[in-house]
This record gives structure tokens, sequence and C-alpha cells, in this order.
């Protein structure tokens, strides 16, 4: 699975869980203290793993390009090293 695709699917996982979670809260018989409290401890947790599933996301991206850039670079020098092969057999023909 790609990296974006990941990223949109944690996305609307976390989206229907809180959804999913507000609505739970409130058709929950509770006293109005508690439910507020409720809806507090899962916005928290909610947005805790949001920041954990960023910083995911972050690293995913930081590493994919660094793999892109050492491409790059193996790229310029294998072509490098062909044009000054190409140059020595131009100069002995």
């Amino acid at each position: 699975m790609s990296e974006n695709n990941a990223g949109s699917m944690m996305g609307g996982f976390l989206l229907g869980a809180l959804v999913g979670a507000g609505v739970a809260l409130l058709v929950a018989p509770m006293a109005g203290d508690e439910t507020r409290r409720r809806i507090g401890d899962t916005a928290r947790r909610l947005k805790d793993g949001t920041r954990d599933q960023m910083d995911n996301v972050k690293s995913a991206i930081e590493h994919g390009a660094s793999d892109v850039s050492t491409a790059i670079d193996a790229g310029k020098e294998a072509y490098r090293r062909s044009a000054e092969k190409s140059a020595v057999l131009r100069d002995h023909v």
C-alpha cells in the first residue's frame, strides 16, 4: 500500500472513530459533567493518535525523499563515469 493511501486510510479511520465516539457519548445516559469529561478524554486521545500518525507519515516521506536523493546521486555518478569512458574511447578511435 502506498504511503499516500495509508495516510488517507488512517485519516478516514480517525474521522470514523471521532464520529462514532461522539455519537456514543451523546446517546449514553450520563450526567453532563461526565459526558463533557469523556468527550475531552476522547478528543485528547484522538489528538495524540493523530499526532503520532502524522509523525509516522512525516518520517516515511523524509525516508522516501532520502532514497530518491540517493538514487539521483547514483544516477549522476553513473552518467559521469559513462561520459568519461566515452571520451576515452573516442580519443582512441
